[in-house]
């Protein structure tokens, strides 16, 4: 990592260095928005929230301690804030399921890359079946890279739910995908090749950054 550390940037923040908190944004907006666009399926809506959760960060600079690191600080304020709206957002649609029925019925984003390989339409389908509490420490273990430790930061959760929840991730997006893998034929393979076929399928996907989760 080039230039100050965190705390130390963060120290310039609580004294009212606008500079200083430019220099977050900049280290840290690429990756919270990437994290964001896998939870909340839309790059636009990604972008919204890891702004609300810079500004946030921003008026709370005072309540930062030094002995947290930023990263998964940062990472906790963005994830609370897509909790917090999934559960009001459940709640409307148990009050306008007529709504919610034709929002579903929505085109993706328009930045989002059509990905022509078929395994990585259906891990990205899968992974958005995921509650977001499976989710999120998925895409943050598999995609985001970060350790066990860290996420329990992020997610104020113990390390061992975190390994708990990433094992249940993993086994619900296996029952996601299995009525495709059959589906396609794939019933008649020996288990380890077909373990190596998607694999290789998959590779091509992982540049795009999803299908690197491993199922």
């Amino acid at each position: 990592m080039h230039g100050p550390a965190d705390d130390e940037l963060m120290q310039r923040v609580c004294g009212g260095d606008e500079e200083a908190f430019g220099g977050i944004v900049d280290r840290y907006k690429d990756s919270l928005v990437n994290y964001l666009t896998h939870l909340v399926r839309s790059r636009e809506r990604a972008e919204e929230v890891a702004q609300d959760a810079f500004v946030r960060l921003y008026r709370n600079a005072g309540k930062y301690q030094a002995q947290e690191k930023l990263g998964p600080y940062l990472f906790r304020i963005a994830t609370n804030l897509v909790v917090t709206e999934s559960r009001r957002q459940k709640r409307w649609n148990l009050l306008l399921p007529r709504l919610h029925a034709s929002s579903r019925q929505s085109a993706p984003p328009a930045d989002v890359p059509l990905l022509t390989d078929e395994i990585q339409r259906q891990v990205t389908a899968a992974l958005e079946r995921l509650p977001v509490k499976y989710r999120a420490p998925l895409v943050l273990f598999e995609i985001e890279e970060w350790s066990y430790d860290e996420i329990a930061r992020a997610l104020e959760i113990r390390s061992g739910t975190v390994k708990s929840r990433i094992s249940r991730a993993r086994d619900l997006m296996r029952r996601h995908l299995a009525p495709w893998w059959l589906g396609n034929g794939r019933i008649g393979e020996d288990s380890h090749e077909r373990n190596r076929t998607a694999r290789f399928d998959a590779s091509p996907a992982a540049r795009e950054g999803i299908a690197r989760i491993h199922v």
